[in-house]
């Protein structure tokens, strides 16, 4: 290998480095973003941060008044899609800021 490939191998990997350190900065801070994703006209919400833990539920108690298991179940369910849906697109919009929208590792 010529010094000149060697240069050009130090500095790709000073180049990867850097952006390691920019996507762990974004990986932290998604953890302290929220998106909120409903169901049922917003009588169930689901909060999750931009690395889709979810950090609360709400439903609004008028749904649980004589509520039908199954339909629970179907606006729970509706809620934790639309808040993963979100969550994915905030990290996409993100990560995609850094690396110019070419996501690594894919």
């Amino acid at each position: 290998m010529g010094v000149r490939m060697a240069n050009q191998l130090q500095k790709m990997l000073k180049e990867a480095q850097k952006l390691e350190k920019k996507l762990a900065a974004v990986r932290e801070d998604l953890a302290t973003r929220r998106v909120e994703g409903t169901s049922g006209g917003g009588v169930v919400r689901v909060t999750m941060n931009g690395q889709r833990d979810v950090v609360g539920v709400r439903i609004e108690p008028e749904v649980l008044e004589g509520a039908d298991p199954d339909m629970l179940e179907d606006l729970l369910l509706g809620a934790l899609r639309d808040a993963k849906e979100k969550s994915d697109e905030l990290a996409a919009s993100e990560m995609g800021k850094v690396t110019g929208g070419v996501m690594p590792g894919m």
